[in-house]
Formats: structure tokens, sequence, C-alpha cells
């Protein structure tokens, strides 16, 4: 018999600190040195830059005072200007995976905000 979905039991899984990254297929450079200001529909507004190796986004400022984050990324070009970025938040709390449209002008997010927040799907 199945767990019912309230039950919200996994089995069968490891419980190590975290299982291994599996990081695959063709990395990019295309979106080191660009700097973006935009703002979803539902309200949230970032501005957000990209190094070889991190990107840096500002956040509400958070108890110690910190406005800006800088976190590994991942980055891929799907098509010419379209680019798929993701990152994991520290402490592994939550994740962003966002798709710029360059042609368009156009942000779109996937994500679990910093300790599981809320998601954000925009």
């Amino acid at each position: 018999m199945m767990a019912s979905p309230t039950n919200n039991i996994a089995v069968n899984i490891p419980d190590p600190e975290h299982l291994p990254d599996k990081v695959g297929g063709p990395q990019t450079t295309g979106m080191d040195g660009r700097t973006f200001e935009y703002q979803y529909p539902t309200g949230p507004q970032y501005r957000i830059s990209f190094s070889q190796k991190l990107v840096y986004f500002t956040v509400p400022e958070l108890l110690d005072g910190t406005t800006i984050i800088a976190v590994p990324y991942q980055q891929r070009e799907l098509r010419p200007n379209l680019f798929l970025v993701h990152w994991v938040c520290p402490g592994r709390t939550g994740h962003a995976a966002l798709a710029f449209d360059l042609e368009q002008k156009l942000v779109n997010c996937a994500a679990l905000m910093p300790v599981g927040l809320y998601e954000l799907f925009d």
C-alpha cells in the first residue's frame, strides 16, 4: 500500500549531508560580465551581475545588513541569446533557475527562495 501524499514519506533514500551534484552538458561564458535589473510581475525586483564563476544579486536587507549575495552558478546557452543559469543558495537552502532571453528582454524564473520561504515561478 502506498503512503498517502499527506504523509510525505520518502523511502530507501540515503540521508547524507547531500548527494553529489550532477552537472552535465556544455557550459558557456556568454553571461560573464553582464548585469541586469528586472522586476517580476509578482513583485520581486533584482539587480544581478555575472562574473566568470559567481553571480551577484541584491536581496532585501538581512539581519546582518547584507544586501548583496554572491554564489557559484552554472550557465548554458540554449540557443543564440537565450541563456539558462542556475545556482544553489548558501547552505543549500534553496535554488534558482533563470532563463534570460536577451532578444526579447525577458527573464523567466523557477526558484525555491532561501530557507524555503516561498516558491517563485514567474
